[in-house]
């Protein structure tokens, strides 16, 4: 974009991008806290399900797309890096991995695969550290955006990278936004143009979906009336999981990154919502990012080809979860009234209704009349309990899984006319293929924010490491053709297996060494088994050599006794 030189021209131009990029967060909003609804609770009250199905669902399906324990990185080198290049590469792999847990990105990345899951899109911001004063790297810190609080120039165009301008908003108080402005030159206009949403929710939701929540713990759910009275089924707990923040000051805060077709960089402008420009900087002159990169990372399990935010998973299972909970409660309430079926009393009089009770009760007693009177009658209707009538509820939890592609062979589970263990594996590894499809959407992701992570370290990490020559080099001096790929998909749990065969049948072949074998399996203390296969190797290589002796010496003696 071509930003205006005039400074009102440029003001009225940032807060045009910003409308622009902003317009649909407020019914995104609405949709989400929806959709957080069904997630948490299983329908659009806290009481709305007797069993949340939507939970469980998509936490297994999480761990199918991403297992944080078993994901590792690669260096991938391009066609003009040079051989010697070759050496550095597991040096600078371990330290991008390294550096991955310690920041725990691992985590950071699960809770945005389950979120995106829900919503559509889950955004993760790099935050470096740079030190002011060496300009060194302190530490790369991941942080999670909701999508709510998020927004891109055009929503016709997929893929983050693509985007002319995005919107990060955020919310701080006033007493530290007077702290962060305590040296700024304009730190009282700045001030006096703070228009502050006291109350205001953060992040995850909004005043339509606690107006929902609140409106929902009003009147407990009744499950049904029985001849005891109100009976529910099952306990609320009223944790509706939302922050109070009734009594805090928040101010809404713009963070709006746009391309400056002049410097061909990315300008970073920081602004309060409806008032002044705090920061107006090129973003890589600041030491704030990388030159020519943003340091956004999208999520979207679904993506769309028109629309950037994609689909939404939990969106998709909201009328099975409803269809679930009819069936639920019609079950019970034809188990209740088995227990407590309709009932017909005749000649009681009128203390009918207190034996009717009696005869619902454990040990209870009435008399139902003296010598010479006629006995009264109670006569019970119980419904006749279908013979399918669990059916349903087994035909719903078959679309759950259809839906996301989840058959029973990959969950472990068994299949009709399956018998032989070759014939479950075969089976889960067709059926797996939906998943894998997914998995492999997730895999772009984790490896745009890995590379991310190698060129942070290039610009501004001074450790120093050694090849395999055991020359010293820094990542500064790695060459920038390279990008940095998830092992072997190690991301995803159903790649596992395959990437074991593999393993073992290239050293069958010895097409790799035992060493290149354990680093494609990662068992546990990989590296403790490392230093031994090398003691091992050196045992097997003496033995091998004093065994090459012993033939030399029996052949010589073969040859002088003839």
């Amino acid at each position: 974009m071509k930003i205006p030189d005039d400074l009102q021209e440029r003001e009225n131009f940032y807060q045009e991008v910003i409308k622009k990029c902003t317009s649909s967060q407020q019914d995104r909003a609405n949709d989400y806290s929806a959709l957080r609804q069904y997630y948490l609770f299983g329908g659009e009250t806290i009481d709305s399900s007797p069993f949340n199905k939507i939970y469980p669902h998509v936490d297994l399906l999480t761990s199918f797309l991403y297992a944080s324990e078993t994901t590792k990185f690669a260096v991938h080198l391009g066609a003009t890096a040079k051989e010697h290049e070759y050496g550095r590469v597991p040096k600078l792999a371990r330290s991008v991995n390294d550096r991955w847990l310690d920041s725990n990105a691992d985590r950071v990345v699960s809770e945005a695969i389950t979120w995106a899951l829900v919503d559509n899109t889950r955004i993760v911001k790099l935050l470096p550290k740079v030190n002011k004063t060496t300009k060194k790297l302190d530490g790369i810190y991941p942080y999670s955006v909701h999508p709510a609080n998020f927004g891109v120039y055009r929503e016709d165009v997929s893929m983050l990278d693509r985007q002319e301008a995005m919107v990060e908003s955020y919310y701080t108080t006033k007493s530290q936004l007077e702290i962060d402005l305590a040296n700024h030159p304009q730190r009282a206009a700045i001030l006096a143009s703070v228009q502050s949403n006291k109350g205001r929710e953060l992040e995850e939701d909004n005043q339509t979906g606690v107006g929902k929540l609140m409106a929902s713990t009003q009147q407990p759910l009744v499950a049904g009336t029985t001849a005891m009275g109100n009976v529910d089924f099952w306990f609320s707990s009223r944790i509706d999981y939302i922050p109070d923040l009734d009594e805090h000051e928040l101010i809404t805060m713009d963070e709006l990154w746009v391309w400056d077709t002049a410097k061909g960089d990315y300008r970073m402008v920081t602004r309060v919502r409806d008032g002044m420009t705090i920061y107006d900087r090129i973003a890589s002159e600041h030491h704030i990012f990388l030159a020519g990169e943003h340091p956004y990372v999208q999520f979207c399990p679904r993506p769309l080809p028109f629309y950037f935010w994609g689909m939404s998973e939990v969106a998709g299972l909201c009328n099975l979860q409803e269809w679930y909970n009819e069936r639920i409660m019609q079950i019970r309430k034809l188990l209740n009234l088995q227990v407590y079926p309709p009932t017909a009393a005749s000649g009681f009089g009128a203390t009918a209704d207190e034996k009717m009770f009696a005869s619902f009760m454990e040990g209870g007693f009435f008399n139902d009349g003296g010598q010479g009177v006629q006995p009264g009658k109670l006569e019970r209707f119980p419904p006749t309990l279908p013979q399918d009538l669990f059916t349903v509820l087994r035909e719903i939890d078959s679309a759950f899984s259809d839906h996301s592609g989840l058959p029973n062979t990959v969950q472990g589970k068994g299949e009709v006319g399956v018998r032989s263990g070759k014939q479950t594996s075969e089976l889960a590894r067709l059926g797996s293929a939906r998943i894998k499809k997914r998995a492999l959407v997730i895999e772009d992701s984790l490896e745009k924010m890995a590379t991310l992570y190698l060129k942070l370290m290039r610009k501004y990490d001074n450790t120093v490491y050694e090849d395999d020559t055991g020359t010293p080099f820094t990542a500064e001096q790695f060459t920038d053709d390279f990008v940095v790929k998830v092992d072997a998909h190690s991301n995803s749990p159903i790649f596992v297996e395959d990437k074991k065969e593999l393993a073992f049948s290239m050293l069958e072949q010895k097409m790799i060494t035992r060493e290149r074998a354990v680093e494609m399996i990662d068992p546990v203390d990989k590296e403790i088994i490392k230093r031994e296969l090398k003691t091992i190797e050196a045992q097997e290589a003496a033995a091998a050599k004093e065994q090459e002796k012993i033939a030399l010496a029996t052949g010589k003696h073969h040859a002088s006794a003839k």
